[in-house]
């Protein structure tokens, strides 16, 4: 006869949650899946969701590189453009209008704000050009924040003005976004 062990609570509670870190989880999660001409797509290594863009500005020769993905939060319905590259000492854009297009409606609205997030401070985005700091020429960042009052659409195209870099002005892009949805199995503490 074998003896009766009895386990507590505590420590089959303990054992589950010991298990759950170090397993697998099933997940569903929203995402805007983007395009743009010559774009590669940025994977994550933890949901494989295609939700980054990156692509440079061809009429530059490659100089500024950028990347995109847009996200409906709780309280923030945002598209992001980050600017990076090398060897470029100063950018801005014609405008400060951002329209998102509504492909499915065939509605367009102006963004409700743009933030741009220098090596100075954070404020909203203006048409004055951004000057890279001297201690980061050739690996120059900047960032802005497009934010719209409503969720975004679920198919929808980003209308942006024209880029001035170094004094050339460049076509930006229509990008593209389309909301998906990928359910699966990843990494509970990824």
């Amino acid at each position: 006869m074998y003896p009766v062990t009895f386990v507590y609570p505590a420590t089959l509670l303990s054992l589950l949650f010991m298990l759950s870190l170090a397993g697998c989880v099933p997940n569903s999660v929203a995402y805007y899946y983007p395009t743009v001409d010559g774009g590669a797509l940025v994977r994550p290594r933890c949901v494989p969701t295609d939700y980054m863009i990156d692509f440079a500005l061809p009429q530059n020769g490659g100089r500024l590189h950028v990347r995109a993905w847009a996200d409906n939060g709780g309280h923030v319905h945002q598209i992001a453009l980050f600017f990076s590259g090398n060897s470029w000492n100063e950018l801005h854009f014609t405008s400060t209008r951002f329209r998102i297009r509504d492909v499915e409606r065939h509605e367009t609205n102006d963004a409700t704000s743009v933030i741009a997030y220098k090596s100075e401070g954070i404020g909203r985005l203006t048409v004055d050009p951004y000057i890279a700091p001297p201690e980061r020429l050739g690996i120059s960042r900047f960032h802005i924040q497009i934010n719209s009052a409503d969720p975004l659409p679920a198919i929808f195209d980003l209308l942006s003005p024209s880029l001035v870099l170094d004094g050339k002005e460049i076509e930006f892009p229509s990008i593209h976004f389309e909301q998906k949805r990928w359910v699966g199995i990843s990494p509970f503490n990824c």
